[in-house]
């Protein structure tokens, strides 16, 4: 009785120790955009080097929303625009230039706008602040006084 007791007992513990090591199933990380009109051609009109494409994403499981396109001309300078939807909903376009002059953007709106997320409740830390010190780096000038005379060491008592 002893031998069939302990080995149901290793079963079972063989059928639980199974059940609690498999892995839990995978939740999908990327969403596949759906396809969006692109394009893209060289040597236009038979001057070589020059191109002209563009794409368009639009993927509304994650909400990524955004376009560009672009012209390089005989010449080389390059001209085109991208946009997209900010976090508010917000439609952004930016046009731009790159030519002898360098990279510029063409747009007259102002070139940085800081996000700042509304909040619908306040959410306050149930964690300390925690702040990082070093300790001061040790001075790498040592400063010795060099003793010239013997008198300087040692001077009678008066």
């Amino acid at each position: 009785m002893d031998v069939s007791l302990s080995l149901q007992v290793l079963i079972i513990i063989a059928v639980l120790w199974n059940n609690e090591v498999t892995p839990a199933p995978r939740q999908k990380r990327l969403s596949l955009a759906s396809q969006m009109p692109s394009y893209y051609f060289t040597n236009i009109d038979g001057h070589p080097g020059t191109y002209s494409f563009g794409y368009n994403v639009l993927d509304p499981e994650t909400g990524n929303n955004q376009y560009r396109s672009e012209e390089k001309y005989p010449n080389g300078t390059v001209v085109g625009s991208y946009g997209y939807i900010d976090p508010r909903g917000k439609s952004r376009r930016i046009d731009y230039i790159a030519d002898g002059k360098g990279y510029r953007i063409m747009n007259e709106a102002p070139r940085r706008q800081n996000y700042i997320e509304e909040s619908t409740k306040d959410i306050s830390s149930t964690e300390t602040l925690v702040s990082w010190t070093r300790p001061r780096k040790p001075n790498k000038k040592k400063v010795e006084k060099i003793i010239k005379r013997p008198s300087e060491v040692l001077q009678p008592p008066y």
